[in-house]
This record gives C-alpha cells, structure tokens and sequence, in this order.
C-alpha cells in the first residue's frame, strides 16, 4: 500500500472547507426551524449555485480534491438554502419581524415627522 500524505496547502483547503461548512449551518438550521426567509436573496443564491457548479467541473477537470470539496459544499449549501427559500417564500420568524418592524417603523416615523 502506498501512503498518501497531504500537503500543507492541502490540509489548509480542508480545514477552510470544514470552516465554510460550520458557517453555512447556523442560516440552514434557522431557514429550516423558523420557515424564515428574511434577507436571503434567492437571485444571489442562485447565481452562486451556479459558479459552484462551474467551479466544480473545473475543480474536477484538473484534479484539485480540495476545491471539488469546497465546491460541493458551496453547491450542496447554496441549493439547500434556494430550495428551502422558495418553499417558505414570504415567511418570516418573530424576531425577524420585530427587528424589521421595529427598524421600519422607527426609520419611517422619523421621515414623516420631519416632513410635518
């Protein structure tokens, strides 16, 4: 059996990937528990999916394991997010809603009263 060692660059690639996993999981947990699509761009989403998907082929085409990893996170993460935003389109959480009313309303009322 032959051994296989990572490189430093690889083992830094994997790490980073691990990283861009865990900071996906907080916004996938909450638009999956609260049905709350608030601030989440579908368009964006859906235009990063698309660079991951090309990235991915590419990634593929040369033989870096890292960014087919990396891309397959992105890609996986990114459609998860555009599938679960067009399922609870329009659905926003409490806290969501009260920040933004709270945000909307303070911001709007300052307009008016400085217009009266």
């Amino acid at each position: 059996m032959k051994k296989v060692l990572m490189t430093t660059t690889q083992i830094l690639g994997f790490v980073a990937t691990g990283l861009v996993i865990v900071g996906y999981i907080p916004q996938i947990v909450h638009l999956i528990k609260e049905r709350c699509t608030a601030g989440i761009s579908i368009s964006a989403f859906s235009l990063w999916c698309t660079a991951s998907f090309l990235f991915l082929i590419h990634a593929a085409m040369i033989g870096d394991a890292v960014f087919v990893g990396a891309q397959t996170v992105n890609l996986v993460a990114g459609g998860l997010i555009v599938g679960f935003c067009k399922r609870y389109e329009g659905q926003v959480c409490p806290f969501h809603r009260d920040a933004y009313s709270a945000f909307g309303n303070s911001g709007h009322s300052q307009h008016r009263s400085s217009a009266s």
